[in-house]
C-alpha cells in the first residue's frame, strides 16, 4: 500500500497530452521534501467529483493547484468538494489567475475560470492572450470559493516559496494558521533562475514519448502591451545556458523528439537564440524527428538568426509570430513596439527561404481598432501566406494595464470566462460576436487543415478573404446555432452547399476539392453528400498521421505533394 504523501501538486490540463511544466518545477526544487511530494496530473474533461476522490483517496496534508484561464472553472466547482472531503487539509493556490503585482496582499482576485498549455506554474504567470488568464477589475471577495476554501495564495513565481512554505507549515509555525475566512497571501521576490534546480528530470519516460514537452530559457519579456500580464515583468531573465543545454542534451538522449519553448520572447537576445537552433541544429541528424518550436518577435530577425532558421531541415521548426494587429496607431495605444515593415519583410523571408511552419497570432477587439482596419489587417496576413492564422479575440487578463482603457474606448468585457471582449467604442457587440465565429470556424475549416483544397475556393476570386470568409462564417452559424460537435459529414455538406450555391462552383469541382481533403485528412470512406458528384475515384487515404502534430503533418504532406499549389498558398 502507497504511503501517504505529505504534500500533493496537482496540476490540472488541458488535455492529457499536456504535461505540466509549472507543476514539475516546484517538484524539482522541493529539496528535502522531495521524498514527501507527489505530482498527480488530471485533465479538464473529468468531472471535479473524480478528482476530488482521487485526491482524496491520496490524503495528503497540503495541496498545490496551479489556476490557469483553461482551468479555474473546474478549480472553482473542485475546491469545495476538497473542503468537505479533506477538512484538515492545508489547500495553497497560485498560478495566473494570481499574479504577482495586486493591489495589496488582502485583495485575491476573484477566481472564475481559467492559459496554452501547462507553462507557468504554482504563482507564475503565463504569458500571450490564449495563454494566460482573464481577470476583472476588482477582486470579488463575496466569491464562495473564498470562503474557507483555501488556506494560501501565492502570488508571483513559487519555485522556491512554496517549499518554504510546507517546510513551515509541516513544522507547525503558528503564524501561518489561516484566516477566518480566505486565506493568507504571499508575495515572493522572483527567484535567481541559476539557483532553481530545472525540472526536466522530473518528465517520465512515458511523458517523453506520448506528451509535448515543455521546456523555458527565460523568463519575462521585453514587451509591455497592455494586453498582456507580462507588461508588469520588471526585466527578462535568463536561465544559465551550460546547464540548461546539458539538461537538453539528456532529453534527447532519453528519447525526447519534440520540444516547445515557452519563452514570450526567444529572439530578444540574437546571439543566445542563436546558440540554442545552433546546438539543436547540430544534433538533428543523430536525433531524428527532432521538432522545436519557438515564439519570436516579428520584427527582430537579423542576418545570423535568418541564416541558421533557413538551415533546420523540413518538419523540424514551428515559429509562433503574433502581429497582433496591423494597424499602427492601435500598437501605438497598447504599448507594442513593433516596425510593421520589417515584419512583413521577416515573414516574408520566413516563408519563402526557411522550412519553418509559420503560426501567426491575430487579436481582435484591441481598442482603437476597428472592423475596417482588422479586416485590412488580415488580409495583409493572408496574402503573406503563413501556414497558420490564429484569429484571437481580446481578454481581459488579472493585472494587465488594458484596464486603463476601459473608459476612453468604452471596453465592455464578459464577466464569465474567459472574459472576452463583448464591445468597444469602435467595435459594435454584434459584429464582434460574429468575429469570434468566424474564428472558430477559422480554425474548424483552415487551420485544422481538413479542407486543404476546398477551403481557398470559399474565397477565390474575391477582394476580400476576411470579407468572404466572414459570409461563408455567418451562414455556418444560421446551419449551425451550436458551433461545437457537428458532425463531419455535415460540415462536408455545408461547405458544398456554399460553394456551389454562393460561390458558383461547378458541383464536381467543388465535390472534387471536399474529397480530396478529405482522403488527406486520413477518412477512408465518401461522405453522402459528395456521392453523387465525383468524376474519378478518390484519392486513398492518407495513412500514419501522427496525433501530437496532425495540422503540421497534414500541411507538410499536402505542399509536398502539391508544390505548385503550395507556393500559391
Amino acid at each position: 500500500m502507497a504511503s501517504r504523501p505529505s504534500i500533493l501538486l496537482a496540476a490540472i490540463n488541458a488535455r492529457h497530452s499536456h504535461a505540466s511544466l509549472g507543476a514539475r518545477y516546484l517538484l524539482a526544487n522541493m529539496g528535502d521534501l522531495r521524498p514527501q511530494t507527489e505530482l498527480a496530473e488530471f485533465t479538464i474533461q473529468q468531472p471535479a467529483a473524480e478528482i476530488a476522490t482521487a485526491i482524496a483517496a491520496k490524503n495528503p496534508r497540503i495541496l498545490a493547484l496551479g489556476v490557469y484561464i483553461w482551468n479555474a472553472a473546474r478549480v472553482a466547482e473542485l475546491l469545495p468538494l476538497l473542503r468537505e472531503q479533506l477538512p484538515q487539509m492545508k489547500i495553497v493556490l497560485g498560478g495566473p489567475e494570481f499574479p504577482g503585482h495586486y493591489r495589496s496582499v488582502g485583495d485575491p482576485p476573484s477566481l472564475s475560470d481559467g492559459c496554452s498549455p501547462e507553462r507557468g506554474h504554482l504563482g507564475r504567470s503565463e504569458c500571450g492572450q490564449d495563454a494566460r488568464a482573464p481577470g476583472g477589475n476588482n477582486p470579488d471577495l463575496s466569491n464562495p470559493i473564498h470562503q474557507r476554501n483555501a488556506d494560501f495564495l501565492i502570488l508571483g513565481e513559487g519555485d522556491l516559496a512554496f517549499p518554504a512554505l510546507c517546510r513551515e507549515w509541516l513544522s507547525a509555525s503558528p503564524h501561518l494558521r489561516p484566516f477566518a475566512s480566505i486565506c493568507g497571501s504571499l508575495r515572493p521576490p522572483n527567484p535567481d533562475l541559476a539557483a532553481l534546480r530545472l525540472p526536466y528530470d522530473e518528465y517520465t519516460n512515458a511523458d517523453l514519448a506520448h506528451r509535448l514537452l515543455y521546456v523555458e530559457s527565460s523568463r519575462g519579456c521585453a514587451m509591455r502591451c497592455d494586453y498582456c500580464v507580462s507588461a508588469n515583468d520588471e526585466a527578462v531573465r535568463f536561465f544559465p545556458l551550460p546547464a540548461l543545454l546539458a539538461a537538453f542534451e539528456k532529453l534527447l538522449a532519453r528519447g525526447a523528439r519534440q520540444f516547445k519553448f515557452c519563452d514570450r520572447s526567444f529572439n530578444l537576445h540574437v546571439p543566445r537564440a542563436v546558440e540554442i537552433l545552433s546546438f539543436f541544429l547540430e544534433r538533428i541528424p543523430r536525433f531524428p524527428g527532432l521538432f522545436l518550436h519557438f515564439e519570436m518577435l516579428p520584427d527582430r530577425f537579423p542576418v545570423e538568426l535568418r541564416e541558421v532558421l533557413a538551415s533546420f531541415p523540413p518538419r523540424s521548426l514551428q515559429l509562433e509570430i503574433g502581429l497582433q494587429s496591423f494597424n499602427p496607431q492601435v500598437l501605438e495605444t497598447i504599448r507594442r513596439p513593433q516596425n510593421l515593415e520589417r515584419a512583413t519583410d521577416n515573414l516574408r523571408f520566413l516563408r519563402e527561404h526557411t522550412q519553418a511552419f509559420l503560426h501567426t497570432d491575430l487579436i481582435a477587439g484591441l481598442p482603437g481598432e476597428t472592423p475596417e482596419s482588422f479586416a485590412a489587417g488580415f488580409d495583409r496576413l493572408v496574402a503573406l501566406g503563413p501556414h497558420e492564422i490564429q484569429l484571437g479575440i481580446l481578454k481581459k487578463l488579472p493585472g494587465a494595464p488594458i484596464a486603463r482603457h476601459d473608459d476612453e474606448f468604452a471596453m465592455r468585457y464578459s464577466p464569465a470566462p474567459p472574459y472576452e471582449i463583448r464591445s468597444t467604442r469602435d467595435w459594435p457587440a454584434e459584429h464582434l460576436a460574429r468575429t469570434a465565429r468566424f474564428a472558430h470556424w477559422w480554425d474548424a475549416i483552415v487551420s485544422s487543415n481538413r479542407f486543404l483544397a476546398a477551403a481557398p475556393l470559399i474565397w477565390e476570386n474575391a477582394p476580400s478573404v476576411f470579407a468572404a470568409f466572414m459570409d461563408f462564417s455567418d451562414g455556418l452559424g444560421t446551419r449551425f446555432p451550436q458551433e461545437h460537435g457537428v458532425p463531419l459529414p455535415d460540415l462536408i455538406e455545408a461547405v458544398f452547399n456554399y460553394l456551389t450555391h454562393v460561390r458558383g462552383c461547378s458541383l464536381e469541382r467543388a465535390a472534387d476539392a471536399l474529397i480530396r481533403s478529405y482522403r488527406h485528412a486520413g477518412a477512408r470512406d465518401i461522405p453522402p453528400a459528395l456521392a453523387p458528384h465525383l468524376r474519378r475515384e478518390p484519392p486513398p487515404p492518407t495513412r500514419g498521421i501522427p496525433k501530437p502534430l496532425r495540422r503540421q503533418f497534414l500541411r507538410w504532406t499536402w505542399d509536398e505533394a502539391n508544390p505548385k499549389l503550395s507556393k500559391n498558398a
